[in-house]
Parts: C-alpha cells; structure tokens; sequence
C-alpha cells in the first residue's frame, strides 16, 4: 500500500502493478491531497476512485468514476 499526492499518480502505479503482478489494485481517497494504490486483501480507509486489473480500469459498483 503505497500512498500519492495526485489521483494520475496513483492511478499511474496501479496500472502498472496490476498488469505486472497480475492481481487487482484499488485506488482510493484518502482526504483532500492523499490517494493509495493497494492490494484488493488491503484493508480500504477512504473513497474508492478505481479498480485496476491486468492494467486496465474495472467497472465496479464500488467505484466513484466508470470509465
């Protein structure tokens, strides 16, 4: 779990974790300027922005934004 200033920079990271390590990654909010990359195990503190899997944005429910 790894955490960023920006939301491109999160997201950036999980892009390339998912499709290296072939798992899924969330991104979330975490306050106004805080934004994590984890591991889909990890335990989520925040509005979820995105879901990442094999590099690629994932359509979920939980998900603030469908792209």
């Amino acid at each position: 779990m790894e955490t960023y200033p920006t939301l491109r920079q999160a997201t950036g990271v999980a892009r390339i974790l998912s499709k290296r390590s072939s798992c899924t990654i969330v991104v979330y909010r975490q306050g106004d300027e805080r934004f994590v990359a984890a591991h889909s195990a990890d335990r989520v503190d925040g509005t979820i922005e995105s879901v990442y899997r094999d590099g690629y944005v994932v359509p979920t429910l939980l998900s603030k934004t469908t792209r």
